[in-house]
């Protein structure tokens, strides 16, 4: 019971370090070293995180991550393992 709440504490504490992570860097202000720069040439050079294939390779990452992280909780070790082996004898009467 306790390797299992510590487990489930140490995923909840990961998730809300990452929650809070992605929260303090989406929320930075970058309106304080603003410089303007006028230019005139115009450049059609797309970055790659604007371009789907990254969102979708992302994704299928992100779920292989969820899958792989929620799988090894629920597999044992074998020192959990446990192994029972019986042997019966039966007395047989010859009449």
């Amino acid at each position: 019971m306790k390797h299992s709440f510590k487990l489930y504490a140490t995923k909840a504490t990961l998730f809300i370090a990452t929650l809070l992570l992605s929260v303090i860097t989406f929320a930075q202000d970058t309106t304080l070293a603003t410089t303007t720069t006028t230019s005139s040439a115009t450049s059609t050079e797309k970055t790659w995180y604007t371009e789907p294939w990254a969102w979708v390779l992302g994704g299928i990452i992100l779920v292989v991550i969820i899958i792989l992280a929620t799988r090894s909780s629920s597999t044992s070790t074998s020192a959990d393992k446990v192994t029972v082996t019986r042997t019966v004898e039966r007395d047989t009467d010859t009449v």
